[in-house]
């Protein structure tokens, strides 16, 4: 997946069996994953942890695009991987990869990478 090299991820998402389809799809591919269901924990672990991609779905607080912008304001050129569904609230996100749910693995695999190659070319 991407440049080969293991990268931090960032999962934000409500759902935990979703959150935890996503953690072991990457955590198969090499890297590291982190995750939450809450906008706070995101913005602490981001100023603790060198997060190199962001994987942003479903929000309990439905601020998801507010939350993005908040993250790139403490680490500019943060890549984002939105999964969205019709509730446009990852709309303005401007993400580097997005999902549209229901997703495969493989869609998701395809992100992560497309994300990280973003990231090389920084």
């Amino acid at each position: 997946m991407g440049s080969g090299r293991p990268a931090t991820f960032l999962v934000l998402e409500q759902n935990a069996a979703v959150q935890e389809l996503i953690d072991q799809a990457l955590r198969e591919s090499g890297h590291r994953v982190l995750t939450t269901n809450n906008a706070l924990e995101a913005l602490e672990l981001l100023h603790r942890v060198r997060i190199d991609i962001v994987v942003v779905g479903d929000l309990p607080e439905e601020r998801g695009q507010s939350l993005v912008e908040e993250l790139r304001t403490i680490q500019g050129g943060l890549p984002i991987v939105s999964i969205s569904d019709v509730d446009g609230d990852l709309e303005g996100i401007d993400p580097t990869a997005k999902l549209s749910s229901p997703f495969s693995l493989d869609d998701l695999r395809q992100a992560a990478a497309a994300a990280l190659d973003s990231r090389a070319d920084r």
